[in-house]
């Protein structure tokens, strides 16, 4: 700043002095300048001086293009420990990656299992035989003999219970009276109600040991009939 400045007070200076020589040479008979030309002459230089000073102090920045980028890029791949190749991703290069698959734990599972009763049972015979007819609303005893077949003796904790039929029964659970060793036969009994409407009914008990597995039948299928039909003998309760 203190150079430009400089500057222009050098030439508003001469600018001053030419226009002082001009007036006095008024009163003589010398040739007058001509104003518009000093005027125009102190405009070119300052000019001048200006483009050289903003010409020193202001160079042209050069501006440095980026690199052109050439090739393709890199993929990595990742394998898995075991050989299964993921797929490939573009990006940086990085190298061989390779993943580990993390070991499994197995979780314990229980395992269920039933267990075949060690009971076994033969049946024997049955009391009124198969088919027998009784009388309707009549009341009777089904006797049922059956064998132990099997290792284990059948104890009083055991039970005899209804699974199914179409005869009235007077109760659904009873437990052995006695115990049965093996080879031994037992008696069981089931109190029974005839139906009041005529016609074929069954019923169908399982012996069932302490764990409340089964392991014997005991079935009974009777025709029931009205008292004027009774052709044979009913069972006495």
């Amino acid at each position: 700043m203190s150079v430009l400045f400089t500057k222009f007070r050098g030439l508003a200076l001469i600018a001053g002095f030419l226009l002082l020589a001009a007036c006095d040479g008024q009163g003589s008979k010398s040739p007058t300048p001509d104003a518009a030309l000093i005027y125009t002459s102190a405009a070119e230089t300052v000019q001048a001086e200006l483009t050289q000073v903003i010409g020193d102090r202001s160079p042209t920045p050069s501006i440095t293009p980026f690199p052109e980028m050439t090739g393709t890029p890199e993929v990595s791949t990742a394998v898995f420990s075991n050989g299964t190749a993921l797929p490939t991703l573009a990006g940086p290069p990085s190298g061989d990656t390779t993943l580990t698959v993390l070991p499994t734990f197995g979780i314990p599972t229980a395992t269920l299992s039933f267990s075949k009763a060690a009971d076994q049972a033969q049946w024997i015979s049955n009391t009124p035989p198969d088919n027998a007819t009784v009388e309707t609303e009549a009341k009777f005893d089904a006797t049922f003999e059956m064998k132990n077949t099997g290792p284990t003796t059948w104890t009083t904790s055991y039970t005899y219970r209804y699974f199914a039929g179409t005869l009235p029964v007077e109760r659904r659970t009873y437990n052995f009276k006695a115990d049965v060793k093996p080879g031994d036969t037992g008696t069981f009994i089931i109190d029974v109600v005839a139906p009041s409407t005529a016609g074929p009914y069954n019923i169908w008990f399982k012996l069932t040991n302490q764990l409340g597995q089964n392991f014997g039948d005991m079935t009974l299928n009777v025709i029931v009939v009205n008292p004027a039909e009774t052709s044979t003998s009913t069972p006495s309760p």
